[in-house]
Protein backbone atom coordinates (compact mmCIF):
# COMPACT_ATOMS: atom_id res chain seq x y z
CA UNK A 1 0.00 0.00 0.00
CA UNK A 2 1.16 3.44 -1.41
CA UNK A 3 1.22 6.12 1.44
CA UNK A 4 0.25 9.26 0.76
CA UNK A 5 -0.15 12.98 2.33
CA UNK A 6 -4.02 12.83 2.92
CA UNK A 7 -3.45 9.54 4.75
CA UNK A 8 -0.48 10.55 6.67
CA UNK A 9 -2.57 13.76 7.57
CA UNK A 10 -5.30 11.59 8.77
CA UNK A 11 -3.40 8.74 10.80
CA UNK A 12 -1.19 11.98 12.11
CA UNK A 13 -4.85 13.74 13.65
CA UNK A 14 -5.97 10.59 15.24
CA UNK A 15 -2.47 9.70 16.93
CA UNK A 16 -2.25 13.16 18.48
CA UNK A 17 -6.24 12.25 19.03
CA UNK A 18 -5.32 9.58 21.06
CA UNK A 19 -2.94 10.93 22.72
CA UNK A 20 -5.03 13.91 24.33
CA UNK A 21 -7.92 11.62 25.26
CA UNK A 22 -5.02 8.81 27.27
CA UNK A 23 -3.52 12.64 28.37
CA UNK A 24 -7.14 13.70 29.97
CA UNK A 25 -8.03 10.88 31.49
CA UNK A 26 -4.16 10.58 33.13
CA UNK A 27 -4.58 14.38 34.11
CA UNK A 28 -7.65 14.58 35.75
CA UNK A 29 -7.13 11.58 37.90
CA UNK A 30 -3.82 13.50 38.89
CA UNK A 31 -4.50 17.08 39.16
CA UNK A 32 -1.82 17.97 40.94
CA UNK A 33 0.73 16.76 38.34
CA UNK A 34 0.66 19.92 36.20
CA UNK A 35 3.45 18.70 33.40
CA UNK A 36 0.85 16.70 32.77
CA UNK A 37 -1.46 19.67 31.75
CA UNK A 38 1.81 21.29 29.83
CA UNK A 39 2.11 18.15 27.54
CA UNK A 40 -1.76 18.20 26.83
CA UNK A 41 -0.74 21.91 25.93
CA UNK A 42 2.14 20.01 23.80
CA UNK A 43 -0.16 17.60 21.85
CA UNK A 44 -3.04 20.05 21.28
CA UNK A 45 -0.73 23.43 19.54
CA UNK A 46 1.24 20.47 17.62
CA UNK A 47 -2.09 18.96 16.21
CA UNK A 48 -3.15 22.44 15.12
CA UNK A 49 -0.03 23.36 13.45
CA UNK A 50 0.05 20.46 11.67
CA UNK A 51 -3.69 20.82 11.25
CA UNK A 52 -3.17 23.86 9.27
CA UNK A 53 -0.09 22.19 7.29
CA UNK A 54 -2.49 19.92 5.88
CA UNK A 55 -4.58 22.95 4.55
CA UNK A 56 -1.68 24.12 2.69
CA UNK A 57 -0.40 22.54 -0.75
CA UNK A 58 3.26 21.04 -0.11
CA UNK A 59 4.43 22.51 -3.64
CA UNK A 60 4.93 26.34 -2.50
CA UNK A 61 6.15 28.24 0.54
CA UNK A 62 4.23 29.12 3.13
CA UNK A 63 3.16 32.89 2.71
CA UNK A 64 4.25 34.85 5.53
CA UNK A 65 1.15 34.94 7.47
CA UNK A 66 0.79 31.31 7.28
CA UNK A 67 4.34 30.14 8.22
CA UNK A 68 4.05 32.39 11.51
CA UNK A 69 1.08 30.99 12.19
CA UNK A 70 2.29 26.98 11.48
CA UNK A 71 5.66 28.03 13.75
CA UNK A 72 3.99 29.84 16.58
CA UNK A 73 2.41 26.41 16.99
CA UNK A 74 4.75 24.19 16.81
CA UNK A 75 7.03 26.49 18.76
CA UNK A 76 4.61 26.05 21.45
CA UNK A 77 4.44 22.95 21.41
CA UNK A 78 8.26 22.18 21.70
CA UNK A 79 8.52 24.98 24.42
CA UNK A 80 5.35 22.94 26.64
CA UNK A 81 7.09 19.77 26.12
CA UNK A 82 10.18 21.54 27.86
CA UNK A 83 8.02 23.00 31.07
CA UNK A 84 6.44 20.42 31.15
CA UNK A 85 9.80 18.34 32.05
CA UNK A 86 10.54 20.85 33.85
CA UNK A 87 7.95 20.56 35.95
CA UNK A 88 8.19 16.92 36.00
CA UNK A 89 11.19 17.42 37.40
CA UNK A 90 10.57 19.35 40.24
CA UNK A 91 12.30 22.81 39.34
CA UNK A 92 10.46 26.10 38.56
CA UNK A 93 9.63 27.60 35.39
CA UNK A 94 8.31 31.03 34.49
CA UNK A 95 5.04 31.65 32.11
CA UNK A 96 7.03 34.83 30.67
CA UNK A 97 9.91 32.46 29.54
CA UNK A 98 7.31 30.22 28.30
CA UNK A 99 5.63 32.96 26.38
CA UNK A 100 8.74 34.63 24.86
CA UNK A 101 9.91 30.70 23.66
CA UNK A 102 6.86 30.13 21.75
CA UNK A 103 6.91 33.86 20.21
CA UNK A 104 10.58 33.97 19.76
CA UNK A 105 10.79 32.00 16.54
CA UNK A 106 8.42 33.47 15.09
CA UNK A 107 9.45 36.94 15.78
CA UNK A 108 12.63 35.71 14.55
CA UNK A 109 11.30 34.72 11.13
CA UNK A 110 9.25 37.82 10.73
CA UNK A 111 12.52 39.77 10.89
CA UNK A 112 14.30 38.21 8.83
CA UNK A 113 11.89 38.20 6.01
CA UNK A 114 11.48 42.43 6.56
CA UNK A 115 14.61 42.78 5.75
CA UNK A 116 14.97 41.18 2.47
CA UNK A 117 16.76 37.72 4.03
CA UNK A 118 15.88 34.41 1.34
CA UNK A 119 12.92 32.27 2.70
CA UNK A 120 15.18 29.64 3.13
CA UNK A 121 17.46 31.37 5.31
CA UNK A 122 14.37 32.65 7.22
CA UNK A 123 13.11 29.51 7.69
CA UNK A 124 16.43 27.92 8.76
CA UNK A 125 16.00 30.65 11.95
CA UNK A 126 13.03 28.84 12.83
CA UNK A 127 14.23 25.42 12.48
CA UNK A 128 17.48 26.43 14.72
CA UNK A 129 15.23 28.11 17.51
CA UNK A 130 13.22 24.73 17.60
CA UNK A 131 16.03 22.47 17.11
CA UNK A 132 17.54 24.04 20.41
CA UNK A 133 14.10 23.57 21.66
CA UNK A 134 13.72 19.81 21.35
CA UNK A 135 17.46 19.96 22.22
CA UNK A 136 17.06 21.19 26.02
CA UNK A 137 14.02 19.31 26.01
CA UNK A 138 16.32 16.05 25.65
CA UNK A 139 18.28 17.29 28.82
CA UNK A 140 15.89 18.39 30.94
CA UNK A 141 13.88 14.39 30.31
CA UNK A 142 17.31 13.42 31.68
CA UNK A 143 18.72 15.63 34.55
CA UNK A 144 17.26 14.09 37.26
CA UNK A 145 18.76 12.94 40.65
CA UNK A 146 20.70 9.94 41.32
CA UNK A 147 17.80 8.79 43.93
CA UNK A 148 15.49 7.94 40.92
CA UNK A 149 16.51 7.38 37.37
CA UNK A 150 13.68 6.45 35.19
CA UNK A 151 13.99 4.40 31.92
CA UNK A 152 11.62 5.92 30.04
CA UNK A 153 12.92 9.54 30.32
CA UNK A 154 16.06 8.29 28.24
CA UNK A 155 13.58 6.99 25.73
CA UNK A 156 11.79 10.50 25.42
CA UNK A 157 15.63 12.37 26.03
CA UNK A 158 16.54 10.21 22.78
CA UNK A 159 13.30 10.71 20.76
CA UNK A 160 13.59 14.94 21.83
CA UNK A 161 16.92 14.64 20.88
CA UNK A 162 16.58 12.57 17.42
CA UNK A 163 13.97 15.45 16.27
CA UNK A 164 16.40 18.02 17.40
CA UNK A 165 18.96 16.49 15.06
CA UNK A 166 16.24 15.93 12.29
CA UNK A 167 15.39 20.14 12.76
CA UNK A 168 18.98 20.57 12.49
CA UNK A 169 19.74 18.49 9.73
CA UNK A 170 16.93 20.37 7.74
CA UNK A 171 18.80 23.64 8.73
CA UNK A 172 21.67 22.62 6.88
CA UNK A 173 20.46 21.56 3.64
CA UNK A 174 18.59 24.86 3.79
CA UNK A 175 21.59 26.73 4.29
CA UNK A 176 23.93 24.71 2.23
CA UNK A 177 21.98 23.32 -0.57
CA UNK A 178 19.59 23.92 -3.39
CA UNK A 179 17.74 20.85 -2.70
CA UNK A 180 14.26 21.56 -3.16
CA UNK A 181 12.43 21.81 -0.27
CA UNK A 182 8.73 22.46 -0.94
CA UNK A 183 7.51 18.84 -2.77
CA UNK A 184 5.24 15.71 -1.87
CA UNK A 185 8.60 13.56 -0.91
CA UNK A 186 10.07 15.74 1.37
CA UNK A 187 6.51 16.62 3.26
CA UNK A 188 5.90 12.56 3.35
CA UNK A 189 9.39 12.71 4.94
CA UNK A 190 8.63 15.43 7.86
CA UNK A 191 5.25 13.55 8.54
CA UNK A 192 7.04 10.16 9.07
CA UNK A 193 9.65 11.00 11.60
CA UNK A 194 7.07 13.88 13.26
CA UNK A 195 4.69 10.70 13.44
CA UNK A 196 7.36 8.31 14.81
CA UNK A 197 9.03 11.14 16.97
CA UNK A 198 5.42 11.97 18.59
CA UNK A 199 4.77 7.83 19.54
CA UNK A 200 7.95 7.51 21.14
CA UNK A 201 7.74 11.18 22.82
CA UNK A 202 4.03 11.69 24.36
CA UNK A 203 3.85 7.68 25.18
CA UNK A 204 7.12 8.27 26.45
CA UNK A 205 6.02 11.02 29.06
CA UNK A 206 2.80 8.57 30.15
CA UNK A 207 5.77 6.31 30.80
CA UNK A 208 7.81 8.95 32.94
CA UNK A 209 4.42 9.28 35.11
CA UNK A 210 3.42 5.39 35.64
CA UNK A 211 6.79 4.75 36.58
CA UNK A 212 7.67 7.35 38.85
CA UNK A 213 4.37 6.58 40.78
CA UNK A 214 5.40 3.06 41.25
CA UNK A 215 8.99 4.06 42.32
CA UNK A 216 6.56 6.46 45.12
CA UNK A 217 4.60 3.68 46.01
CA UNK A 218 7.41 1.37 46.44
CA UNK A 219 9.58 3.92 48.43
CA UNK A 220 6.33 4.79 50.23
CA UNK A 221 6.01 0.80 51.53
CA UNK A 222 9.72 1.03 52.07
CA UNK A 223 9.71 4.56 54.23
CA UNK A 224 8.31 5.04 57.88
CA UNK A 225 6.13 8.29 57.32
CA UNK A 226 7.03 10.17 60.43
CA UNK A 227 10.61 9.90 60.84
CA UNK A 228 11.46 9.20 56.89
CA UNK A 229 13.70 5.81 57.76
CA UNK A 230 13.33 3.24 56.13
CA UNK A 231 10.96 0.26 57.86
CA UNK A 232 11.74 -3.22 58.34
CA UNK A 233 10.51 -3.65 54.94
CA UNK A 234 12.75 -1.27 53.64
CA UNK A 235 15.69 -2.31 55.92
CA UNK A 236 15.40 -5.82 53.90
CA UNK A 237 15.70 -4.23 50.26
CA UNK A 238 18.65 -1.88 51.60
CA UNK A 239 20.33 -5.13 53.12
CA UNK A 240 19.53 -6.47 49.58
CA UNK A 241 21.29 -3.84 47.24
CA UNK A 242 24.33 -4.19 50.15
CA UNK A 243 25.13 -7.65 50.05
CA UNK A 244 26.60 -7.82 46.59
CA UNK A 245 29.18 -4.85 47.78
CA UNK A 246 29.87 -6.43 51.05
CA UNK A 247 32.46 -9.39 51.69
CA UNK A 248 31.26 -12.58 52.81
CA UNK A 249 33.71 -12.47 55.62
CA UNK A 250 34.64 -9.88 58.32
CA UNK A 251 32.19 -8.77 61.38
CA UNK A 252 29.29 -6.42 60.74
CA UNK A 253 27.30 -4.96 63.57
CA UNK A 254 23.90 -4.51 64.86
CA UNK A 255 22.57 -1.62 67.08
CA UNK A 256 19.00 -1.74 68.36
CA UNK A 257 18.26 1.21 70.14
CA UNK A 258 15.01 1.71 72.47
CA UNK A 259 14.12 5.09 74.14
CA UNK A 260 14.11 4.72 77.96
CA UNK A 261 10.51 5.62 79.61
CA UNK A 262 9.08 6.66 76.07
CA UNK A 263 5.72 6.04 77.37
CA UNK A 264 6.21 8.40 80.16
CA UNK A 265 6.53 11.26 77.59
CA UNK A 266 3.44 9.99 75.55
CA UNK A 267 1.53 10.07 78.83
CA UNK A 268 2.80 13.57 80.19
CA UNK A 269 3.03 15.49 77.13
CA UNK A 270 1.11 13.92 74.89
CA UNK A 271 1.41 11.95 71.39
CA UNK A 272 2.45 14.77 69.40
CA UNK A 273 5.09 15.73 71.95
CA UNK A 274 6.10 12.15 71.14
CA UNK A 275 6.40 12.14 67.25
CA UNK A 276 8.11 14.79 67.99
CA UNK A 277 10.83 13.21 69.86
CA UNK A 278 11.00 10.12 67.64
CA UNK A 279 11.61 12.86 64.72
CA UNK A 280 14.65 14.49 65.97
CA UNK A 281 15.92 11.23 67.96
CA UNK A 282 16.17 9.47 64.35
CA UNK A 283 17.81 12.53 63.45
CA UNK A 284 20.57 12.75 65.82
CA UNK A 285 21.02 8.70 65.14
CA UNK A 286 21.83 9.17 61.80
CA UNK A 287 24.39 11.91 62.81
CA UNK A 288 25.62 9.52 64.94
CA UNK A 289 26.10 6.39 62.19
CA UNK A 290 28.28 6.85 59.52
CA UNK A 291 27.97 7.14 55.83
CA UNK A 292 26.98 3.88 54.62
CA UNK A 293 25.51 2.49 58.46
CA UNK A 294 21.38 1.38 57.92
CA UNK A 295 18.97 3.03 60.03
CA UNK A 296 15.28 1.68 60.17
CA UNK A 297 12.59 2.27 62.71
CA UNK A 298 12.24 -0.93 63.95
CA UNK A 299 8.71 -0.16 65.61
CA UNK A 300 7.42 2.28 68.39
CA UNK A 301 10.30 3.97 69.88
CA UNK A 302 12.62 1.17 68.69
CA UNK A 303 15.38 1.70 66.15
CA UNK A 304 17.44 -0.79 64.43
CA UNK A 305 21.19 0.12 62.72
CA UNK A 306 22.77 -2.33 60.71
CA UNK A 307 26.60 -1.37 60.48
CA UNK A 308 28.27 -3.17 57.48
CA UNK A 309 31.72 -4.79 58.04
CA UNK A 310 32.54 -3.44 61.32
CA UNK A 311 34.80 -4.52 63.81
CA UNK A 312 34.53 -4.56 67.53
CA UNK A 313 36.33 -1.31 68.19
CA UNK A 314 34.45 0.85 66.24
CA UNK A 315 31.34 -0.55 66.79
CA UNK A 316 31.70 -0.14 70.40
CA UNK A 317 32.48 3.87 69.53
CA UNK A 318 29.40 4.43 67.39
CA UNK A 319 26.90 2.78 70.26
CA UNK A 320 28.39 5.24 73.09
CA UNK A 321 28.14 7.90 70.23
CA UNK A 322 25.08 7.68 69.63
CA UNK A 323 24.14 7.35 73.39
CA UNK A 324 26.20 9.60 74.30
CA UNK A 325 24.80 12.22 71.28
CA UNK A 326 20.65 11.96 72.77
CA UNK A 327 21.62 12.45 76.44
CA UNK A 328 23.99 15.37 75.44
CA UNK A 329 21.10 17.82 74.50
CA UNK A 330 17.67 17.87 75.85
CA UNK A 331 15.06 17.51 73.06
CA UNK A 332 12.77 20.61 72.24
CA UNK A 333 8.85 19.82 72.36
CA UNK A 334 6.41 21.65 70.14
CA UNK A 335 5.34 23.67 72.96
CA UNK A 336 8.92 24.93 73.39
CA UNK A 337 9.72 22.94 76.79
CA UNK A 338 12.71 21.10 76.54
CA UNK A 339 12.84 17.58 78.10
CA UNK A 340 16.09 15.06 79.08
CA UNK A 341 15.62 11.54 77.28
CA UNK A 342 18.35 8.73 77.40
CA UNK A 343 18.96 5.56 75.18
CA UNK A 344 19.41 2.38 75.96
CA UNK A 345 21.27 0.18 73.37
CA UNK A 346 21.71 -3.27 72.43
CA UNK A 347 24.63 -4.35 70.56
CA UNK A 348 25.07 -7.57 68.32
CA UNK A 349 27.89 -8.73 66.02
CA UNK A 350 27.50 -10.80 62.74
CA UNK A 351 29.27 -12.22 59.89
CA UNK A 352 28.24 -12.08 57.05
CA UNK A 353 26.26 -9.05 56.98
CA UNK A 354 23.02 -10.57 55.57
CA UNK A 355 22.74 -14.29 56.28
CA UNK A 356 22.48 -13.93 60.05
CA UNK A 357 20.56 -10.46 60.47
CA UNK A 358 17.39 -11.96 62.26
CA UNK A 359 19.85 -14.32 64.79
CA UNK A 360 22.03 -11.10 65.31
CA UNK A 361 18.95 -9.25 66.25
CA UNK A 362 17.57 -11.53 68.34
CA UNK A 363 20.73 -11.10 70.24
CA UNK A 364 20.80 -7.36 70.07
CA UNK A 365 16.88 -7.70 71.43
CA UNK A 366 18.58 -9.58 74.82
CA UNK A 367 21.39 -7.30 75.03
CA UNK A 368 18.89 -4.01 75.19
CA UNK A 369 16.93 -6.13 77.72
CA UNK A 370 19.77 -6.01 79.99
CA UNK A 371 20.25 -2.86 79.74
CA UNK A 372 17.01 -2.02 80.60
CA UNK A 373 17.22 -4.46 83.70
CA UNK A 374 20.69 -2.56 84.12
CA UNK A 375 19.61 0.89 84.77
CA UNK A 376 18.94 2.44 81.39
CA UNK A 377 20.77 4.89 79.64
CA UNK A 378 23.87 2.49 78.87
CA UNK A 379 25.25 0.24 75.99
CA UNK A 380 25.02 -3.98 76.64
CA UNK A 381 26.52 -6.39 74.37
CA UNK A 382 25.39 -9.84 73.46
CA UNK A 383 26.58 -12.50 75.46
CA UNK A 384 28.23 -14.41 73.21
CA UNK A 385 30.07 -11.26 71.75
CA UNK A 386 33.21 -10.81 74.33
CA UNK A 387 32.82 -7.25 74.50
CA UNK A 388 34.32 -3.82 73.32
CA UNK A 389 38.16 -4.00 73.34
CA UNK A 390 40.25 -2.80 76.71
CA UNK A 391 39.92 0.78 76.78
CA UNK A 392 36.89 1.27 75.91
CA UNK A 393 33.62 2.13 77.94
CA UNK A 394 30.63 0.18 77.30
CA UNK A 395 28.23 2.10 79.60
CA UNK A 396 27.25 5.46 80.46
Amino acid sequence: MQLDLETLYISSALGRGAYFVVFAIVALRRPGETCLWHWIGAILTSTIGSAIMSSIPPNRWLTFGEAWIVYLFFAASLTLSWSGLRLFNGRKISLVTVGCATLLPGTVYAATVLVGMPMRIALASIFALCGAYAAAGAYEAVRRSREQRLWSAYIVAASLGSYALMLLLTLGMLVATDLPMNTSESSMMSMILDQASGILIYFGYIAMANERAVLTIERLADTDPLTGLVNRRGLQAALAQLKPMVAPYGSSGVLLADIDHFKMINDTHGHQAGDAVLVAFASRVREALRVGDILARWGGEEFLAVLPQTEAGELAVVAERLRSSIESEPFTLPNGLAIRVTVSVGVSEMAPVIGHLEAATREADAALYEAKQNGRNQVSWAHRVSGPPIGVSAAA
